[in-house]
């Protein structure tokens, strides 16, 4: 029986690179190229389209990230993971940086190559993708690792402040409050009606348990920890 052909979709709204990428794919016995599309809204409208007529074929989208738009292939993967998560979306762009890697992968692409990637590393990504054994690239393996250690991070800073904010008493924690909405420590001793002497016994006592220089410091920490969010959300 003849093997099933992986039908792939090239979106890149650069001619030159949707030429280059359809005659190396047209080579291939096992591949066949369902449309060359130049932007994220005809990828999606095509991919899914081959995929309506025929399930049972593994559909491959090698996809750009700026097209139409800057966002147009996350946006694109996006909705091809939500309507139809049997198509497998290849990255294959020129932008290499942590949040635009990490914006594709959320979206649901399943392999992430830059376009300086030789034919057979392009094979061998379609390939995998349709197979749904897509590998983790070395490069990305690294970013993995490194949010996974910046999270690490981020969640040991989280636990150790909010030990310290739950020690703190209801007056510090509305002091802290009123600090970070920007009133000033000699507008809290009008609003609160304390003495500036108090005001500065509690700020001490604040910036003793956060082991900051400043109630700037600690105010900037607690917003980038999300913790005003915690304790006085809406």
């Amino acid at each position: 029986m003849r093997e099933t052909k992986i039908g792939v979709v090239i979106a890149d709204d650069m001619l030159p690179i949707r030429e280059y990428l359809q005659t190396v794919l047209d080579h291939e016995p096992d591949m066949e190229i369902i449309a060359a599309v130049g932007s994220g809204k005809e990828a999606v409208a095509t991919a899914l389209n081959a995929y309506e007529r025929n399930q049972s074929t593994p559909h491959v989208v090698l996809m750009d990230l700026e097209m139409e738009t800057p966002r147009a292939g996350v946006e694109a993967i996006e909705i091809l993971s939500q309507k139809a998560p049997e198509i497998r979306c290849v990255v294959l762009t020129h932008f290499a940086d942590d949040e635009t890697v990490f914006n594709a992968f959320e979206a649901g692409a399943v392999d992430y190559l830059l376009k300086d990637a030789s034919v057979a590393e392009i094979l061998e990504a379609v390939r995998s993708a349709a197979r749904g054994m897509s590998p983790i690239r070395p490069r990305i393996a690294e970013l993995i690792r490194k949010e996974f250690q910046a999270m690490r991070a981020e969640r040991a800073a989280l636990v150790s402040t909010l030990n310290i904010v739950y020690r703190l008493t209801p007056t510090e924690l509305e002091l802290l409050r009123l600090l970070a909405e920007g009133k000033t420590q000699k507008e809290i001793t009008e609003i609160r009606h304390i003495a500036p002497s108090t005001m500065r016994t509690h700020m001490a006592n604040i910036l003793k348990k956060f082991a900051e220089p400043t109630a700037r410091d600690v105010v900037k920490r607690l917003k980038r920890l999300g913790i005003f969010d915690i304790f006085w959300s809406e």
